[in-house]
This record gives C-alpha cells, structure tokens and sequence, in this order.
C-alpha cells in the first residue's frame, strides 16, 4: 500500500464518529497529487480496483484538494 493510502487509512481509523460518518477526505495539493498519481500507478499494474479515479474503500467520500496547506490530511 502506497504511503498516502495508509495515511488516509490511520485519518479515517482515528476519525470520531461521535460526530457523524465521515463525508470528504481533504488533502492538501502535495497529498492530492500523490494519491492520483498512486492510483493511477496501481490501477496500471491491476494491483487496484477504483472507481472514477479512487479506491473503492473510500467511495462515497468526496476527495477535495486543499491548496492552502500541502500536506494535510483531515477527514471530515
């Protein structure tokens, strides 16, 4: 698993449900870029199913691009 996966994994484990299912993951221009690229280079080699340009485990989340702080990872 790429790096950016697994951030966004550890984001999503240590998200508080208290306060509701998680809608969007936002990540920050670097972490963005990094996960298209990933997914890309993955779905390339069939190691990845996706859907739409992102894996399956995060469907249903919006994927949004932060370009004010590159390397954020927030779920929310």
């Amino acid at each position: 698993m790429s790096k950016i996966l697994a951030e966004i994994d550890q984001a999503l484990a240590s998200f508080d449900s208290d306060s509701g299912r998680p809608v969007a993951i936002e990540l920050g221009e670097r972490k963005y870029t990094q996960l298209v690229l990933d997914v890309a280079h993955l779905y390339e080699n069939d190691g990845l199913t996706h859907n739409t340009g992102r894996p399956l485990a995060y469907k249903g989340l919006e994927i949004l691009r932060d370009d004010t702080h590159r390397d954020r990872v927030r779920v929310i």
